[in-house]
């Protein structure tokens, strides 16, 4: 999983002294664990930073816990990764083109200092988020402006069909009063959300307590306490002396054995997080289609999701992984583990005895290590012929490289609000957001996805998505490795707390027994 910078000594003792730092230390006794729960608080720990409590300044991943909690959008993000109404009385009426978003108000929605929630607020913050957000650009390729009509009805107007800017608010976004100057959001939490913050230290500790006054009623949890424990083992280790509650994550081999013991429980899904290798398409040996599906054929991703990442990564040839509502498990046996293939793939090209390439790989990586996937995959291209030559590279340094096209293919992971509504835009279409693999790209791809964007219903954008990720199969423009799990364990107890697609822990529903 992701390994940021080792706790230092000023985080470690304001921990410790709050009795959220175990270390290591042997599980506590019975009573000493109901001890540690008398204040009443459910305790999570994260992984990733919380240095401010501003919604839309996005530091990372993990700090998605705490505008879940504070603050609501016209339409949440479920765990599961369907959509609901919150601040919306209904999901939006939409126009046939996919360009226009109405959406009618409920009209019992408070901020803390009483104020209803309306028209003008909802337009202000969206107006404020595209000149100051973290994530604007994305919005921006998109959503060209937003009206009042009326005190309770807003309308949306976008410059392409995309439905699936309603998945990024609940992870990105945050309604705040009008005229609220954005930057006092640092410190202060002004969201109509189920919580309110009553302690923050940064980068260590946030409290928070249910609002009576919570518009959906009151959160069945009444006080929660999110700590930042910047190391897996750690986490775990204070689970298992009971100093927290529920954990972000631990060493993808500690999961399913701690599941072992009667204490805990826990659960891993498909998450909106992706492990995958661009090709450089522009330049040799990858401007040469079959190198790129010899490459694709020769990968036993069984081997990498179940045996590297203790089956925490669900293999998938393909964007989409089983059970998905679009999934297309005929599309996926296209670039499935195939040696044969791969080894025809080569003599197509005219390189029956293989050919040289170098993989990028970022050291270290997030979610889960790219390096130990990478001398897998060197194994498997080994195989068939094909010697894969690694290059390891900070994060940045490496994306750095790969805007300015300085790469053949970079195994990496990749976490975002979700799959088809984020990676298969910002990734592939003409437009793209992430100009490395804004490379040689489709038309019709780009139909097919913006029709598939134009639709809110699912059963009804699964054509025009699956034809899409057709013409990623058929040209080939990344080995897709296998989809990022999004895995929690908690104490035995705990009840309405599952992991959340969009990765970010979703604690709205948790309660401690």
């Amino acid at each position: 999983m992701m390994r940021p910078a080792a706790i230092d000594r000023r985080t470690a003792l304001k921990l410790a002294g709050a009795g959220l730092l175990g270390l290591g230390a042997a599980p506590s006794s019975a009573a000493a664990q109901a001890a540690a729960r008398a204040d009443g608080f459910l305790t999570a720990s994260i992984l990733g930073g919380l240095p401010h409590l501003h919604p839309w300044n996005y530091s990372n991943h993990d700090f998605g816990t705490l505008p879940i909690l504070t603050y609501s959008n016209l339409i949440y993000t479920n765990p599961d990764g369907t959509l609901s109404p919150e601040v919306a009385k209904a999901m939006p009426s939409v126009s046939a083109d996919g360009k226009t978003y109405t959406f009618e108000l409920r009209e019992d929605v408070r901020f803390p200092s009483g104020k209803t929630l309306d028209s003008e607020d909802v337009v202000y913050s969206f107006t404020t988020y595209l000149e100051h957000g973290q994530r604007r650009g994305d919005f921006r390729a998109f959503l060209a402006s937003v009206h009042a009509e009326g005190r309770f009805t807003v309308r949306f107007e976008l410059s392409r069909p995309w439905s699936g800017w309603m998945m990024y608010l609940t992870k990105y976004f945050g309604i705040i009063p009008a005229g609220t100057d954005h930057t006092t959001l640092n410190a202060n939490v002004l969201g109509s959300g189920p919580y309110r913050v009553t302690k923050f230290e940064p980068d260590v500790v946030i409290e928070l307590e249910a609002r009576p006054d919570y518009f959906l009623g009151e959160a069945p949890q009444k006080r929660i306490r999110l700590v930042r424990i910047a190391d897996g083992a750690t986490q775990l280790a204070n689970l298992q002396t009971g100093r927290v509650d529920i954990i972000g994550t631990c060493p993808p081999k500690d999961f399913r054995p701690t599941l072992q013991s009667a204490q805990f429980e826990g659960a891993a899904i498909p998450g909106a997080g992706i492990f995958y290798a661009p090709f450089n398409r522009q330049k040799a040996p990858f401007d040469n289609i079959n190198l790129r599906r010899a490459v694709a054929s020769a990968i036993d991703r069984d081997t990498i999701c179940n045996e590297i990442y203790h089956g925490l990564v669900t293999p998938s040839a393909i964007p989409s992984v089983e059970g998905e509502y679009w999934h297309d498990a005929e599309l996926a046996r296209k670039l499935a583990y195939d040696p044969d293939r791969a080894k025809f793939h080569l003599r197509a090209a005219g390189m029956p005895r293989g050919f040289r390439f170098t993989a990028t790989i970022p050291v270290p990586s997030a979610y889960v290590e790219a390096q130990e996937a990478a001398v897998v995959m060197q194994a498997n291209l080994a195989d068939v012929g094909i010697d894969m030559r690694i290059r390891q590279m900070d994060f940045s340094s490496m994306y750095a490289a790969a805007t300015r096209g300085d790469f053949e293919c970079f195994p990496h992971p990749s976490m975002q609000p979700s799959i088809e509504d984020y990676l298969m835009a910002q990734s592939y279409l003409c437009i793209a957001g992430k100009q490395y693999m804004a490379q040689p790209c489709s038309a019709t791809y780009d139909e097919n996805l913006f029709e598939a964007y134009r639709l809110v219903d699912r059963a009804e954008r699964t054509p025009p998505l699956k034809r899409a990720v057709a013409h990623l199969v058929e040209d080939c423009t990344s080995v897709w490795v296998g989809r990022l799990n999004t895995y929690h364990i908690w104490r035995k107890g705990i009840t309405g707390f599952r992991p959340s697609y969009m990765y970010a822990m979703d604690l709205r529903q948790a309660k401690l027994a």
